[in-house]
């Protein structure tokens, strides 16, 4: 007894085993594309505390798959609508979603009641009885009952409903509204929508009855060219949503909150992922429609529809008799739309269609294009496409004019273009035809000369019937087929029901029909029809013909098959070697053993066509031939059977007939039976053209050569001959301007043609360095330069210029530059000077900044490590308009407010032209009236500092004003230049001896001492290399030479160093570089100067030689410039105070501070700005900024008075 119990126990827990282990749901992985766009999602306080105790939402799922709702294309792997909403729902929730996939709908039920997943999705439609633990979400998808058939089906059969089959999904569709709907109708269930709409694709059923966007998603994915949907019930929607337990309502509220806050275009985007069909959401078409017009409709649910059958793409029939096309498409849309059933009459022409219309014989003619004459006779609905009108010819050639000529052109009776033919074109003759695809065929059988027909139709048929026969030539003008449906005038109901739903129809689905079509398959086209019946008797007498000509033929064919076979295979081959011979473009010949031509292509008989006799009569060995001279080595062949079979080429002179011309001539052998050469194959190739051409380059060449040294030459004389005369006049008005007696105006005309030669010398050079770039000869001389200088003394040069004007000048560099960079430091200067230049000159009112940075690796700085140097000059002037930018790089262009200003127009064609030579780029940016920024790139190599002495530079800086009288001797042979030199030395202290020719200074210096010898390098009797080298010959001991020359090239004053020269400086010569050449020459004489200990110890010294570039005359300028501007600063200054007009004495004190800081007088600068800044206070205490203000004036008279001892004293 006791073992009993114990099977029965183990028996009992096996099968409690087993039945627990039956309903464990497998964890599937969800899968969603949708983006997660911000939702504005308010939830209540309770809805988010109940969701605080949830991590995840737990989601069960069921077979069988209900695409496009929930499908596992995929093991584990759960995709689709529902998943998508899913997924939305989790993440606006802050939870996971966890997919837990039952063997069926009432175990995940089941699960549901036992709190094992806290939804369950219902997508499939299913009716759920009510029960009082479940509650139902809103609707997140909306779903339309949707009836579907196979295209074959007699669309007559869905009228009589007790007899078609229906298939239909388990549990779908109430059954008293299916009662209702199809009394007696055969109905089957399937156990999934997919079983039931394929059961309808094979045949099974005749319907299928289901959701329309599963329906959609099975017709686009398996059954496009099988099924479609007939009819649509607005009326019943079964929508999907979620399952939940009642006792939570909390999480049904949140749940329902997220659903409510998607927005349409989320949804739209859900939908558009899984179906591209029609969309029930825009086909709400009844609320369009009148009640008279839905009554309408219930009246006259069938439409005759009046159908050309050749009138492809548009209307068409297939073999069955189908009606199919672009017009087909769009009323099956429509009959969606209306619930109108359209019957297809097949009318062969648009004449015919028109009477059948006006006789009650059809509804609505399926496709027409609008006509004046056409509209008067019927009501034509808004266009639903439109084709521009075109012409059709033969696929050949056709003359620009062809429209212009006596031609025949063939177009549809009634067409729009009618009239603008004949008024346009009155030569042609118009041949009215009923039906466009006849005028295609009777164009290919060249009974016309041109088709007139619309765009899309005649790209259909062209690439469907007529390839390589008929093109579209040319469109007709502006003219285009506007296609519509026609309708009788009395039915304005029909014609306002289809102009609504025209409109309904949106422009994307009328996209995807014209897409559909133009790669739909071939049709045939039955055009017997048109023809006369005349053809059927000429096709009974062609048959007897026919039959009695295959009784002999066949009877021949027997007696000469094989020997025409034979015939057939030679004739080929022959043709074969023929064309290949003459398809070659170089004459070719055939050449025997006894010099006979035996063969020759088309571009041999070219090559001779001159000559007045037959070559091929006499052979290569007579003196007459024009080869002869070939012959002799192609006699080494024959006699040299080992020879190898491929020839060099050789070169030989072969008269023509009309010239001789040079060829490239070779041989190859062919061997016959025997094994030796029975002949050679011989051909050339012409090579007079390219030897002339050689030759032709080779004299241009020379000329372009001379051209450009004619052009060098020209420019250097040019600038010698205006530079020697120019030198003279800037050296004398400098003399006349920088007197202590003369007062600088800028009105005055002696300093307005002070700066008129100095502008003009600078155009001069502007020409020059274009000269040079366009030659090539313009060369960089890069070089390590400090990075400090390079950019910085180049602004500061500009401060003055911009103060002058009132404009701010900043500019600012980022930190994180190299120290050193290895670049032509003048040609880069002198690109940013002149942008510098232009954007002062253009800038009115505001500001110029420069912006300056080094883009590096953002490793430490290796040696020679490649950067980009970056520089931007941004100014607010007036502007550049966009036609003008295009201009304004390329040379001797400028704007409009550029041509205003003096300039050649060269200098951002020179910065262009530099920057390119520097690998570098500039770019610029401007708009009118707005301002302009400008940016250079440049790439650089960078290192560290490197700290070597610089001995002669810091002579040169600590011995800027000497005290000395030297014995010069000038030598030029211009009177002018000659008193220049004269007053600029004697001004200077020295004594002077002036000669006009080498030979005569050479007589002074052998009479007397001098110190320094200054000559004009170019000099009649004798000039400067020359009197150079004769002076170093006699001299016995050291001999200072300096030159002159107006030539401004760096090559002339190579040439005159290599004579001998120590130095040679370009003309003009100023006052001040004639003052710091003899300076440095003090130094070389050694004649020392006193330091300047007095300024050294008020300023920076090594931030003014780094500002100057370490050039003295620039220094003493700079010095003085800044002496001048203090004391103007200092009186205005004092006069303000005074009148304690705060504002213009902080102005004041802000110039000074400015000047002091680039002097280097920095202490002295931050004392103004102090001051400065109590003045902009808002009681400012006048008797602490008197006593300050003394102070600094003490101050600021010390430095002017060193500056005052050090250069003028």
């Amino acid at each position: 007894m006791k073992k009993f119990f114990i099977l029965i126990f183990f028996i009992l827990f096996f099968v409690s085993s087993n039945s627990a282990f039956a309903i464990i749901p497998r964890e599937v992985d969800i899968i969603s594309r949708q983006k997660m766009p911000f939702l504005q999602l308010q939830l209540d306080d309770d809805v988010q505390e109940n969701l605080k105790n949830k991590k995840e939402i737990r989601v069960a799922i069921y077979p069988p798959q209900n695409p496009p709702f929930s499908i596992m294309f995929e093991c584990k792997k759960f995709e689709g609508i529902s998943a998508d909403y899913m997924f939305l729902i989790a993440h606006y929730l802050g939870l996971k979603p966890r997919v837990l996939l039952y063997p069926s709908r009432q175990e995940a039920l089941e699960a549901l009641s036992a709190s094992s997943v806290d939804m369950v999705i219902s997508d499939a439609g299913e009716l759920d009885e009510k029960n009082e633990h479940f509650s139902q979400s809103a609707h997140f998808m909306p779903k339309h009952l949707a009836l579907v058939s196979r295209k074959m089906t007699d669309p007559n059969l869905q009228k009589n409903k007790t007899s078609i089959r229906l298939a239909l999904s388990q549990n779908y569709v109430d059954q008293n509204w299916l009662k209702n709907q199809f009394p007696n109708a055969n109905i089957s269930r399937y156990s999934s929508v997919y079983d039931a709409i394929s059961s309808v694709a094979f045949g099974d059923n005749d319907y299928f009855l289901g959701n329309l966007a599963s329906a959609n998603f099975f017709i686009e994915n398996n059954y496009k060219n099988i099924l479609n949907v007939v009819h649509i019930y607005f009326e019943q929607r079964i929508g999907s949503y979620f399952l939940m337990q009642k006792n939570d309502p909390l999480f049904l509220k949140g749940v329902n909150t997220v659903l409510k806050s998607i927005p349409i275009t989320q949804r739209q985007s859900i939908f558009r992922q899984w179906s591209q069909r029609f969309d029930a959401r825009h086909c709400q078409f009844s609320s369009l429609l009148t009640e008279k017009e839905k009554e309408w409709i219930e009246q006259n649910r069938q439409q005759k529809v009046l159908v050309n059958p050749l009138y492809s793409p548009f209307t068409f029939f297939d073999e069955s008799s189908k009606f199919y096309g672009i017009s087909a498409d769009i009323l099956e849309l429509i009959h969606l739309r209306t619930g109108l059933d359209f019957l297809p009459v097949k009318v062969h022409s648009v004449t015919e269609m028109m009477n059948f219309l006006q006789k009650g014989k059809g509804d609505i003619i399926s496709a027409v294009s609008y006509s004046h004459s056409r509209n008067q006779k019927i009501l034509l609905t808004r266009p639903y496409l439109s084709s521009p009108t075109v012409l059709v010819t033969r696929d050949t050639p056709i003359s620009a004019n062809f429209l212009s000529n006596n031609i025949k052109l063939a177009v549809t009776s009634g067409s729009h273009v009618i009239e603008w033919l004949r008024v346009n074109y009155p030569k042609i003759m118009l041949i009215p035809i009923e039906n466009t695809t006849l005028a295609l065929e009777m164009l290919e059988r060249n009974k016309v000369d041109g088709v007139v027909y619309n765009l899309i139709g005649a790209n259909y048929m062209i690439d469907h019937y007529f390839r390589g026969k008929l093109k579209i030539a040319k469109r007709l003008s502006e003219l285009s087929s506007v296609i519509s449906f026609g309708v009788n005038p009395d039915n304005t109901e029909l014609n306002s029901i289809l102009n609504k739903a025209l409109i309904d129809i949106s422009p994307r689905e009328i996209s995807l029909i014209l897409n559909k079509w133009q790669d739909a398959p071939d049709v045939k086209l039955y055009s017997w029809n048109f023809y006369s019946t005349e053809f059927y008797l000429l096709a009974a007498l062609f048959s007897v013909l026919v039959l009695t000509s295959l009784m002999w033929i066949y009877y021949l064919r027997r007696e000469i098959l094989s020997r025409h076979t034979i015939q057939l295979k030679l004739q080929e081959e022959v043709t074969l070697r023929e064309t290949l011979l003459n398809s070659i473009p170089v004459p070719v010949y055939v050449v025997d053993r006894d010099g006979y031509i035996i063969n020759r292509n088309q571009a041999w008989n070219v090559f001779f066509e001159q000559k007045k006799m037959d070559l091929t009569e006499f052979p290569l060995s007579s003196f007459s031939h024009p080869l002869s001279a070939v012959y002799p080595s192609l006699q080494n062949i024959f006699k040299n059977p080992s020879i190898e079979k491929t020839v060099s080429a050789q070169r030989y002179t072969v008269n023509n007939g009309l010239e001789n011309r040079i060829i490239l001539h070779q041989a190859v052998p062919f061997i016959d039976r025997t094994g030796q050469p029975a002949g050679l194959i011989c051909s050339w190739q012409d090579m007079t053209l390219y030897e002339n051409l050689l030759k032709i380059l080779s004299i241009t060449r020379e000329r372009a050569e001379q051209a450009n040294r004619a052009k060098s030459t020209f420019l250097a004389t040019m600038s010698h001959e205006i530079r020697t005369p120019i030198s003279a006049i800037i050296g004398l008005l400098e003399l006349v301007v920088t007197s202590k007696e003369h007062v600088v105006s800028d009105d005055e005309p002696i300093y307005v043609a002070y700066q008129s030669a100095q502008s003009l010398l600078g155009l001069i050079g502007d020409i020059l360095d274009m000269a040079k770039i366009e030659s090539g000869k313009l060369e960089l001389n890069p070089a390590w330069v400090s990075f400090h200088e390079l950019i910085l003394p180049v602004v500061k040069v500009f401060d003055g210029l911009a103060r002058q004007k009132n404009l701010r000048l900043s500019c600012e560099i980022k930190t994180g530059h190299p120290d050193e960079v290895y670049i032509d430091p003048m040609r880069f200067r002198q690109v940013l000077s002149n942008l510098l230049s232009n954007a002062i000159k253009f800038t009115e009112i505001g500001s110029v900044d420069v912006l300056v940075k080094c883009i590096s690796k953002k490793e430490p700085l290796e040696t020679h490590q490649i950067q980009r140097l970056e520089v931007k000059v941004k100014d607010t002037g007036v502007g550049i308009s966009q036609a003008d930018q295009k201009l304004v790089f390329q040379p001797y262009s400028q704007s409009d407010f550029g041509k205003k200003q003096s300039g050649t127009g060269l200098g951002l064609s020179i910065c262009l032209q530099l920057m390119q030579m520097m690998n570098g780029s500039i770019k610029l940016n401007s708009e009118l009236h707005q301002g302009t920024c400008v940016e250079l790139s440049v790439p650089i190599q960078c290192r560290a500092n490197i700290h070597q002495a610089k001995e002669e530079k810091q002579l040169i800086s600590e011995n800027v004003q000497k005290s000395f009288s030297l014995r010069i001797l000038v030598v030029d042979d211009h009177p002018a230049n000659r008193l220049l030199l004269k007053s600029q030395l004697t001004r200077l202290g020295h004594q002077v001896v002036v000669a006009e020719n080498g030979v005569q200074a050479l007589e002074l210096w052998k009479n007397d001492v001098f110190d320094v010898v200054i000559t004009d390098c170019s000099m009649p009797v004798m000039d400067g290399p020359t009197l150079t080298r004769h002076l170093r010959e006699a001299s016995k001991g050291p001999l200072i030479i300096l030159g002159l020359t107006a030539h401004a090239r760096e090559e002339e004053k190579v040439a005159y160093l290599a004579a001998g020269m120590d130095d040679c400086l370009f003309k003009p010569l100023r006052l001040s570089q004639l003052d710091a050449w003899l300076n440095k020459l003090a130094c070389r004489l050694e004649k020392k100067a006193e330091p300047l200990n007095t300024l050294n110890n008020l300023v920076s010294m090594e931030t003014l030689n780094q500002f100057t570039q370490e050039d003295p005359v620039m220094l003493r300028e700079l010095l003085m410039t800044t002496r001048d501007e203090n004391i103007s600063d200092m009186k205005q200054a004092k006069v303000l105070l005074e009148e304690a007009k705060w504002p213009g004495f902080t102005q004041c004190l802000h110039r000074i501070a400015g000047a002091l800081h680039i002097i280097g007088a920095n202490e002295l600068a931050g004392s103004c700005r102090e001051l400065e800044k109590e003045c902009q206070k808002s009681s400012p205490n006048k008797q602490m900024i008197e006593e300050k203000f003394e102070t600094i004036l003490k101050n600021l008279e010390e430095i002017n008075r060193a500056i005052f001892d050090t250069y003028l004293k």
